[in-house]
């Protein structure tokens, strides 16, 4: 439920583009959830042994579940596109059930884009800027020629009284 001072949540595209405002943006409302959903996605928080639930102390069964919260939030906040191929691929099986996986593949996708993306934004700049004349000699005027023109300048630019 939504009130009319809430800014809509953008879900993460498949080019990344909007990522570092996505990412920010779900980082606020992991904040907002509680710091046991932070931690998640900054390290994992899973047990060792998940195979056998019944074995599992009542903290442990808290990290379980705040764990597919946070990926059940974050495949909700995200393209559909993009969330469907990262859960077909076989490859990603552990990153679709580890919150902070999950978070760090993302991570590393698009900052990986966006810092070739920065190169090749240097790359155009610094060709935009090149020029195509070059001088060999500096353009000064000569010391004797410098207070010729201020004098003349100067008089010219008094009125008489």
């Amino acid at each position: 439920m939504s009130t009319p001072c809430e800014v809509p949540f953008e879900s993460l595209r498949c080019n990344g583009t909007n990522y570092p405002s996505w990412s920010a943006q779900v980082l606020n409302v992991l904040r907002t959830m509680g710091p046991s959903f932070e931690r998640v996605v900054k390290a994992s928080v899973l047990p060792k042994d998940v195979d056998d639930l019944s074995k599992l102390s009542t903290e442990e069964k808290k990290c379980l579940s705040c764990n597919r919260r946070v990926i059940d939030l974050l495949f909700e906040c995200m393209d559909k596109e993009l969330s469907d191929s990262i859960q077909e691929e076989k490859l990603l099986r552990k990153t679709r059930s580890e919150a902070h996986r999950l978070w760090k593949f993302l991570e590393k996708i698009y900052e990986d884009e966006s810092e070739n993306e920065d190169q090749e934004e240097e790359e155009e700049s610094l060709e935009e800027c090149t020029t195509t004349a070059t001088h060999t000699h500096p353009l000064v005027t000569p010391f004797e020629e410098q207070g010729a023109e201020s004098t003349e300048s100067a008089g010219s630019q008094l009125e008489p009284v």
